[in-house]
């Protein structure tokens, strides 16, 4: 049936134009990085950033830095940037100067591991004058969300000592407009500052009140031995330090002059220092996180997957290492518990220098064949140089020595890997000492840095070499100052899918403080963590402490394993049979990404973090108060989720007798963003807790979890129903918990003797509904902010306007677009006709043909129309409101309006005056807008007020 319409129709019309929004976790494809070269210049791009390089005028210049996702290049238009100063020979030399000239450039792909991870540039310039000095520059961009690393190779060109001082490692002209500092002082503790920076020696992440920002990491020291001897490091100087915008005008890395004075030998090169950048958009968690997504590409964590060891550093002593107690308690004791490795640390071999088990207490080779009989791998204590660790602190085989590394490094692979089957290795004992007097590898200044050179290739040449091997530098390394709490490492001793160890020796003392404070300085896919050493109470029968696994990716346990009760060894068995099922592991490999420390977010508790899957589609959440802060409830603002999708959400928490099974609800993203998941302590068994969190699809039923027997399932939605194949342990009886439109249906499934079951779940089945009713959405805080107005651009919006959504008066179609409503309810519609001519009238929308339409909203003396973001969003978007006059039959006639955008109780965020000559002519009104909103106008002048349109676009 045909309804033809009067002069007055009520009809809007939605123009649907899908789109993709630019929120800080974007969810798309990874981006490969990218570098280009036209002439003698290159850009450098990933998915976060674009940095641009040329050679030019006799020196190399850097000449943007991009921050994408902000559309900003915080170099524009700026001078004074520098990719390194050195004094040379007493004659300061810069990148820029104007005396260089390029001899080679080449772009090579960072490959390691199997694996691509990024593309690598090689700059080489060579100077005559002043100085003969070659300067080799490379950089490094990695894939996706990562940033850059940047490095130099400096060469003397002579025939004669050259000595390299009072370095700039780079200097850049940052913006210095308003602005947040976020940075570490100390060993571990984060400060801020909205003015500059001085001599900062860990890191800068530096937020703008613009919402986006750039982080720049040094690959430091933590101390530096100024003197011979043991135990004489100095925390006050290390390599590098940070100056942002204090002495100067830009930002700095400069290398500290009593630290390291750099003599090279005639024609020598010699690796220098690097520094890693990286962008955001958001807060400082966003910088922070943005940090160990780098990271975790830098170093190369090709399997980042968690694992708990025994150690028997602390019990050996009142427990002997004989080879009864490893093959009758620690092995069978630590592989029932469900560990990963077992732990052979100082003393067990002998004498120093070699690696035959002391007083051949065991025959190792027969041993590590049992660990590994046992589903656990063997590691060793094997420090570079050769000697006991409390004999060793500057003393022993210097790494400096490339006939002392190769020695070593033989001994590791045909020894420790080759007979003993090691998957890993610890390196402490003051290993970077200073030498006093020359050396045909070293020189008394620069010892300590040719120190670090040579631990770096001892530790990344094995590492490539042998993908399954990692080695952990301890927190002694760096030859520290007398006592524990002045030792530390930096992430200069951080191997490539290596760890550093730390525990105890920081400003907190505490684990799971540590691990927190460390995202954005070190890699949590890099860190170790240690329960029992120093006295330090090393077992805990509870799954709060099993949590606390998840942070750092190798736990290691110092409590005697004779010690150990048979529940406690089960209890941790179905902790760790859970962490290793495919699923988990999967979600576990993930970056840790913190949700929550406090309310006053100061780490002081209680703490939650998140995993998520690259698509978002699936999540972990693990929340714990080992503190006993005293808060039992909080909102876990789960940051890292997509706004747009829908979540089941189930509580798994694990307790003393297993594990619960507790459906929470489905909340949509930006619910889970802006309100949070509530967290109640105070109900449970322990103060701790775990959720499932998976994307709610369209099916009626699907599977939400299954537990760790389960291997893999597939599922398929059938007629009122849905099937789902399972796969996992034979004759084992499997836990699953499937979605339904009223609930949840939890049933015990038994796998049959191929590991194989399938089974039918009916829709209507419901064991359990929602443990919390669902209240429905709770809509973002509305904010408003005006934008601009345009005068005179008439009816032409298609292009400009209305990509997400658009509403014309006259038009007839749908009322809701891309899940945004308008509604004019009450609200009367009047067409003055059609009109091809007038610029002033509405183009028609695309794909629609005949004559465009003059028609508008009105109302006498105002009128309202409500505007409804999608429940699923809490980004920002633009409102544009179009108002015009088409037909003045008298002067008075002509309209003028305060055009108001209020919040949905009727607050008014912002108001805009209208007057008769825009309104003649058209005029579009933008605001940015957050939230859902009313749009109200008030006739201040003329016959009655009039809308032609309302347009939304999503922020860009």
């Amino acid at each position: 049936m045909r309804v033809k319409s009067s002069i007055r129709i009520a009809a809007i019309m939605c123009i649907c134009i899908f789109f993709l929004s630019s929120f800080q976790s974007a969810i798309h494809a990874e981006e490969r990085a990218v570098i280009s070269q036209r002439g003698r210049s290159w850009i450098l791009r990933n998915q976060a950033m674009g940095v641009g390089l040329e050679f030019s005028k006799g020196g190399l210049h850097i000449t943007s830095f991009r921050n994408r996702s902000a559309k900003t290049d915080y170099l524009a238009g700026r001078t004074g940037n520098e990719l390194f100063q050195h004094l040379w020979n007493d004659r300061i030399i810069t990148a820029g100067d104007g005396g260089w000239s390029l001899t080679k450039s080449s772009v090579t792909d960072i490959k390691a591991f199997d694996r691509m991870w990024g593309k690598r540039l090689e700059i080489s310039i060579v100077r005559a004058h002043p100085v003969r000095a070659g300067v080799r520059l490379v950089f490094e961009i990695y894939d996706g969300d990562a940033g850059l690393r940047y490095s130099t190779f400096l060469k003397n060109e002579t025939d004669k000592p050259a000595t390299v001082l009072n370095s700039k490692v780079l200097s850049l002209d940052m913006p210095q407009r308003t602005h947040v500092i976020h940075y570490i002082e100390g060993k571990l503790a984060w400060k801020e500052s909205n003015n500059s920076l001085t001599d900062a020696h860990r890191n800068c992440i530096v937020r703008y009140a613009t919402g986006d920002g750039w982080g720049l990491v040094p690959e430091n020291n933590w101390a530096t031995c100024l003197k011979g001897g043991k135990k004489q490091g100095d925390p006050k100087h290390p390599f590098m330090s940070i100056d942002a915008w204090a002495s100067s005008k830009s930002v700095q890395v400069s290398v500290d002059p009593l630290a390291l004075q750099l003599t090279l030998f005639p024609k020598e090169e010699v690796e220098f220092m690097a520094v890693n950048l990286t962008v955001f958009k958001g807060d400082v968690w966003n910088g922070r996180v943005a940090v160990s997504e780098h990271l975790r590409k830098r170093y190369k964590f090709h399997d980042p997957s968690r694992f708990l060891s025994t150690n028997d550093w602390q019990f050996h002593f009142q427990h002997p290492r004989t080879d009864a107690n490893y093959r009758n308690i620690i092995i069978p004791r630590a592989s029932a518990a469900g560990f990963d490795h077992i732990h052979f640390d100082d003393y067990w071999y002998g004498p120093s220098d070699t690696c035959e088990p002391m007083n051949k207490w065991t025959d190792m080779e027969s041993l590590g064949n049992l660990i590994i009989a046992n589903g656990m791998k063997p590691g060793h204590w094997f420090s570079l140089q050769g000697l006991y660790c409390v004999d060793s602190w500057g003393a022993g085989r210097e790494s400096a020595n490339p006939v002392n590394i190769a020695f070593k490094k033989q001994q590791c692979e045909d020894t420790l890997i080759g007979k003993y089957h090691s998957s890993w290795d610890q390196i402490d004992a003051g290993l970077l000492w200073k030498i006093e007097a020359d050396t045909p590898f070293s020189h008394p200044g620069d010892s300590v840095w040719r120190n670090n050179l040579g631990l770096r290739h001892y530790m990344n040449s094995i590492a490539l070499a042998h993908p399954e091997w990692s080695v952990q530098t301890t927190c002694e390394v760096d030859n520290p100052m007398d006592g524990f709490q002045n030792e530390n490492v930096g992430l200069l001793h951080l191997a490539e899918n290596g760890l550093v160890g730390m525990y105890l020796r920081t400003d907190s003392r505490d684990n799971v403080k540590d691990l927190f404070d460390s995202v954005g300085l070190f890699p949590l896919e890099g860190m170790a963590a240690t329960w029992g050493e120093g006295g330090q109470s090393a077992w805990e029968d509870s799954p709060l402490w099993f949590y606390q696994f998840l942070l750092a990716r190798h736990t290691s346990i110092y409590s005697w394993p004779g010690d150990w009760s048979e529940g406690s060894i089960k209890r941790m068995r179905r902790f760790n049979d859970w962490r290793k099922s495919p699923r988990v592991k999967a979600l576990l490999n993930e970056v840790v990404r913190p949700v929550y420390c406090g309310a006053k977010d100061d780490n002081n508790g209680p703490w939650a973090w998140m995993f998520t899957n690259e698509k978002r589609s699936r999540a972990l959440l693990i929340a714990l108060d080992h503190k006993d802060t005293g808060v039992d409830k909080f909102s876990a603002k789960l940051r890292w989720l997509d706004p747009r999708k829908t979540y089941l959400v189930e509580d798994i928490t694990m307790g003393m007798d297993g594990f619960s099974h507790i459906y929470r609800g489905y909340y949509t993203g930006a619910q889970l963003i802006s309100h949070g998941l509530d967290i109640d302590f105070a109900a449970r068994e322990n103060p701790c807790a775990a959720f499932w969190i998976e994307e709610k699809n369209s099916s009626p039923s699907q599977v939400l979890y299954a537990d760790p027997d389960v291997t893999r399932y597939r599922e398929k939605s059938i007629d009122g129903a849905l099937l789902v194949d399972l796969a996992g342990a034979a004759n084992t009886t499997v836990h699953m918990v499937v979605k339904k439109p009223g609930g949840v249906e939890e049933r015990n499934v038994i796998m049959d003797l191929q590991g194989k079951a399938r089974v039918i779940f009916e829709n209507e089945t419901v064991t359990q509904k929602a443990a919390l009713p669902f209240q429905g959405v709770i809509p973002p805080t509305t904010h408003v902010e005006f934008a601009g107005r345009i005068v005179g651009r008439g009816g032409n919006w298609v292009g400009e306007y209305g990509k997400t959504a658009a509403w014309l008066a006259g038009m007839q179609t749908m009322e809701i677009c891309n899940g945004y409503r308008l509604r004019t309810a009450g609200v009367e519609q009047f067409i003055w006709g059609n009109d091809n001519v007038a610029p002033k009238v509405l183009q028609l929308p695309e794909g629609r043909t005949g004559s465009k339409v003059a028609a508008c909203w009105t109302a006498q003396e105002g009128l309202t129309l409500s505007v409804n973001a999608p429940a699923n969003s809490s980004l920002p978007y633009r409102l544009t409101v179009y108002m015009m006059d088409y037909d003045i039959r008298e002067p008075a006639w002509a309209r003028a309006a305060d055009v108001s955008i209020l919040a949905p109780g009727g607050k008014v965020l912002d108001t805009q005056k209208v007057d008769t000559t825009e309104t003649s002519r058209g005029v579009y009104l933008t605001w940015k807008v957050t939230g859902n909103c009313q749009i109200r106008v008030k006739k201040t002048a003329g016959i009655n007020v009039a809308i032609s349109a309302v347009f939304v676009d999503g922020e860009q």
